[in-house]
């Protein structure tokens, strides 16, 4: 008697799942080689573009910075450490509670954004160089109602 392969995926969902995790892999590093050399990983030019679109009158915490690139506090604890050491955010203790920490973009991640984000959007574009642009309308479509 003959076994199913465990190996070949059970169906068409399942091959999709496996396919956009064998291109996230891909497209991380297309996008840290594209800023690899402003000297930023994708992780902390993520989080520094956040801060960038938040308004500069609400600094955020860590934990909601956490809360909203989906990553775990320890992460973003280390990429505060790296963005600090590097001049591109300031970290301040609110003044009447000593447990709020205020993270807000400097004057110097604002110039690093300024000079990478058109590489970046460069980068961003070229994942799509094999897709004409009806295809990638839909595939936008279609990933937006995923919603990972």
């Amino acid at each position: 008697m003959e076994k199913p392969s465990i190996a070949v995926p059970p169906s068409t969902r399942a091959q999709l799942g496996e396919v956009l995790l064998q291109i996230s892999d891909d497209i991380l590093d297309a996008i840290n080689a594209a800023l690899n050399e402003f000297h930023i990983s994708e992780s902390k030019f993520a989080l520094l573009f956040m801060l960038f679109t938040t308004s500069r009158d609400q600094p955020l915490q860590p934990s909601e910075i956490a809360d909203r690139l989906g990553i775990r506090r320890a992460s973003v604890t280390k990429q505060l450490i790296w963005l600090e050491e590097h001049h591109l955010i300031t970290r301040t203790v609110h003044p009447e509670d000593q447990r709020m920490v205020r993270v807000t973009i400097t004057e110097e991640g604002y110039r690093l954004l300024d000079l990478a984000l058109p590489q970046y959007w460069r980068a961003c574009a070229n994942l799509t160089n094999k897709l004409t642009d009806e295809e990638t309308v839909c595939l936008l479509h279609l990933l937006r109602k995923i919603d990972l």
